[in-house]
């Protein structure tokens, strides 16, 4: 073996090896999201204040609560892109919310500026029947429905951006027990969420939040596209509850 086969042997070695390292890469990816999803740990449950008592064990074998999340914004032909929640909207920019959650939850959004008392955008009663009882892997976008549409299909929905430029949050709840201090059914009237009640929610809770983003897994694996977020309370010995807070910058 001359010289020059002697080299391309060691490239097409090394070429192997990088192809079978990328492999495996994805392998453990694909394993440590059905792991993340899927899989029960064992969670010691706790009773909290605001929470409608429920028989349980004191230990249950269940997944560690994980939230996904993704931003859509419309583009000005219609078309809807999955967009990056951390640049800068404009006024004008319309925009939805996805969420889904791991497992059957009872799910809390409210709408809010920064330190400010917040309006309950979920449940809606043109949604999931008014119910926030959830299912696993059912994903909810909002707003989904407009009565005055802007444009010529009511479904065709979104929060549009307007002035003044600032900061807004969706404050996102996943429970495992219905809150009594928040309502449970929806109504004709949007309901105000007083910030101290977010406060104290976030106050009793034990979380311990691991944000992950998940753009190379296909849907099946939990991805979902480019700017998938996955939030998870990795907390096992207080896991009763995720509350999220997903801030969107309006510039000017």
């Amino acid at each position: 073996m001359n010289v020059k086969q002697h080299k391309n042997k060691r490239i097409i070695i090394f070429l192997f090896l990088l192809l079978a390292q990328f492999q495996l890469v994805n392998l453990t990816l694909g394993q440590d999201s059905s792991l993340v999803w899927d899989k029960p740990v064992a969670v010691k449950r706790v009773s909290k204040p605001t929470r409608k008592p429920v028989p349980h064990r004191s230990v249950e074998r269940v997944p560690l609560l994980t939230l996904e999340w993704r931003m859509l914004k419309r583009n000005s032909d219609g078309s809807v892109q999955e967009t990056n929640p951390n640049a800068i909207f404009h006024t004008g920019d319309r925009i939805r919310l996805a969420i889904k959650a791991n497992q059957n939850v009872y799910l809390y959004i409210i709408h809010h500026s920064q330190e400010q008392d917040g309006t309950l955008i979920f449940p809606d009663s043109r949604i999931n029947n008014g119910e926030n009882y959830v299912k696993k892997d059912q994903e909810y976008v909002l707003p989904a429905y407009c009565p005055t549409p802007e444009f010529d299909d009511p479904k065709d929905c979104w929060w549009k951006m307007t002035p003044p430029a600032g900061s807004e949050e969706f404050t996102v709840i996943c429970s495992r027990d219905m809150i009594t201090s928040l309502p449970n059914q929806s109504s004709d009237t949007p309901g105000i969420i007083k910030l101290n009640v977010i406060n104290e929610l976030k106050t009793i809770s034990g979380q311990k939040l691991k944000r992950t983003s998940r753009p190379n897994l296909s849907y099946s694996e939990g991805g979902s596209g480019r700017y998938i977020t996955w939030v998870t309370n990795t907390n096992s010995k207080d896991n009763e509850d995720l509350i999220e807070t997903i801030v969107i910058t309006h510039g000017f």
